[in-house]
């Protein structure tokens, strides 16, 4: 059997429109298209599309469903992109020769840096409930993975019970919350439902990192460096906190960050828990130990 542990797909309006709760609706992401036929996102006033401060730069986008700019240049149609049109998507599986897929979002994979945590959450249970009725249609080849953003951790919470009753199969977060680190004390709420709920924890790349997203004018070197280093830093939370100490049920997947930098990073950890004053109190022994131990609740890609 062929598994993709990480597909993605592109949101729709009709996603935000039909499912966002009424009191939030007025506020719900939009797509619009400029002049060369690009789609992007604007949510309550606010869009990553931004002009190319120098030639040549490009522009990041709002991972927006194709518009008829680049449609050509893509493999797979629009019905199989947004899920509009299942058999389109199977029928894509079936020539990638794939049996099942865990399904991401494109737009929501940042969500988890929005400001408005109360917003994004709202929005992440619209995209729940949409995906969830969805995969529901083929069950035994997709597999649906829920999203909920840190920025309101007791909204976070709830949703979790949510993910589970409808099915899902993980929730996804980021390897921080905007500026904070995922082991923050705000986040307990969080976790304590995962391990409650014995909830799998996706963290995803994502490319909104703090300073690190606009340190450079080209698109290129950003992403490179803020697709992996929220990864890294997710995955020091996670070792150097105690977390799965203090929560025996945690599972975690770090997703599209690799693996191939964990052994000198996880290194680098040791060398510095060595040093007494760098080592912080409440971690009893070295990060590669809580690493080995729980390596069976510890998942790359």
């Amino acid at each position: 059997m062929i598994i993709d542990a990480d597909g993605h797909w592109f949101e729709t309006e009709e996603v935000f429109s039909k499912y966002m709760e009424s009191h939030l609706r007025n506020y719900r992401p939009r797509l619009l298209t400029d002049e060369q036929g690009y789609n992007f996102w604007v949510v309550d006033g606010q869009t990553a599309y931004r002009r190319p401060s120098i030639k040549g730069a490009g522009a990041p986008g709002t991972a927006a469903p194709p518009g008829k700019a680049i449609q050509s240049a893509r493999r797979a149609s629009p019905g199989s992109q947004t899920l509009i049109n299942l058999k389109e998507r199977l029928a894509d599986l079936d020539k990638e020769a794939i049996d099942v897929q865990f399904l991401y979002p494109s737009f929501l994979l940042h969500v988890n840096a929005w400001p408005d945590g109360i917003l994004a959450n709202g929005v992440c249970r619209a995209y729940n409930t949409w995906l969830a009725e969805v995969c529901g249609q083929a069950p035994d080849r997709l597999k649906p993975v829920g999203v909920v953003s840190l920025q309101d951790p007791p909204g976070a919470a709830t949703e979790l019970a949510r993910i589970k009753d409808l099915g899902m199969t993980a929730v996804m977060i980021n390897g921080t919350a905007g500026a904070r680190r995922l082991d923050h004390p705000d986040h307990e709420p969080f976790f304590t439902a995962a391990n409650r709920l014995n909830l799998p924890i996706a963290v995803h790349f994502s490319l909104q990192f703090p300073v690190v997203d606009r340190l450079f004018e080209h698109h290129f070197p950003n992403r490179v460096l803020a697709g992996i280093l929220p990864i890294m830093a997710g995955l020091t939370s996670v070792l150097c906190s105690g977390l799965l100490d203090r929560y025996e049920n945690l599972k975690f997947a770090f997703l599209e960050g690799g693996i191939g930098w964990v052994p000198a990073h996880v290194e680098r950890m040791d060398d510095h828990f060595e040093n007494p004053p760098l080592r912080r109190q409440r971690l009893d022994q070295p990060p590669s130990e809580q690493l080995s131990k729980n390596w069976p609740d510890l998942l790359w890609l």
